[in-house]
């Protein structure tokens, strides 16, 4: 399909992902309309083509494919069904990626009903990678849904990705892929965290320690990336230790419903939501759980 610069896409939600994605199809030269119920976030967008819009079925109804960034299923609910929200758009060729977690159970009731009430075909688009990739165009994008759509999408998500895996007509299969990708973001982090901690403890310089780990086999991208953040106490975030909560929390339903054991998650989880009930850290970076755990062990000296 020849790609046309004619088309038109919407972005609700426009928290860090979604603001990082807008920016990227601006400067690719791709029109986007936008709406936030926060319209603070709006300024952003000022100076710029973007234009935007008081309610969401306003802009489906000017939108060719909208990308739907929010922060969890009650939100989703709410952009799609509610009195201003997408199911009361006029538009007949509506094509939705929705980059939101979810459990893939949630995902595939909003496109059944969206379908059956205004044949809207919704995507299952989750990404991975933080704000700073979507404005540079390299999130991996994991899309699963109706191919047709897919593939009218495609070059859209060309903008905003490295890499595209198309993973069939099932909506929840993305959505499962991301949560378990997620998972082992937490885990991770957790691991890391424990072994600064363990080498502080034994009179090892961190700095030593994560150089170390970091010329090594065992490093990763949060170690390379999140590990000197930690270490000078800069928690700004990328992804909310409150979100990263909210995940685990979605996994273990998932767990639950698919009747398998996550030992692993439920500590992770449990560990987190602690992390969480403490006011300062749930607006922190998810690597804050560091601070958590080195002020846990710090009480007990």
């Amino acid at each position: 399909m020849t790609w046309s610069y004619n088309k038109t896409v919407g972005i609700v939600g426009l928290g860090m992902l979604g603001t990082g994605i807008a920016e990227r199809l601006l400067s690719q030269g791709i029109k986007i309309n936008i709406y936030n119920r926060d319209k603070t976030k709006l300024k952003v967008f000022e100076n710029t083509e973007a234009k935007s819009f008081e309610n969401v079925y306003s802009l489906a109804n000017e939108s060719n494919y909208i990308i739907t960034c929010v922060t969890n299923f009650e939100a989703l609910k709410d952009v799609f069904f509610n009195k201003n929200g997408v199911i009361h758009s006029n538009n007949k060729q509506l094509i939705i990626a929705d980059c939101t977690t979810i459990r893939p159970d949630q995902s595939a009731y909003c496109s059944k009903l969206l379908k059956k009430k205004k044949d809207i075909t919704m995507l299952s688009a989750p990404v991975m990678g933080g704000p700073s990739d979507a404005k540079n165009g390299q999130l991996i994008t994991m899309i699963s849904g109706d191919k047709k759509s897919f593939n009218e999408m495609h070059n859209i998500f060309d903008k905003i990705s490295k890499h595209v895996f198309y993973l069939g007509e099932n909506n929840g299969i993305a959505n499962s892929i991301k949560l378990a990708l997620n998972l082992n973001i937490a885990i991770i982090s957790l691991a890391l965290s424990e072994g600064i901690i363990l080498a502080k403890h034994s009179g090892i310089d961190p700095e030593v320690y994560l150089k170390i780990f970091n010329l090594s086999k065992l490093k990763t991208g949060i170690s390379e990336n999140k590990g000197q953040k930690i270490l000078k106490d800069d928690y700004t975030p990328s992804f909310f230790l409150k979100n990263m909560l909210k995940d685990l929390n979605l996994v273990m339903e998932i767990s639950q419903s698919l009747q398998i054991s996550l030992p692993i998650t439920r500590l992770s989880y449990k560990l987190f939501h602690a992390a969480n009930n403490c006011a300062d850290l749930k607006n922190k970076d998810y690597s804050a759980i560091f601070q958590f755990l080195d002020e846990l062990n710090d009480s007990k000296i």
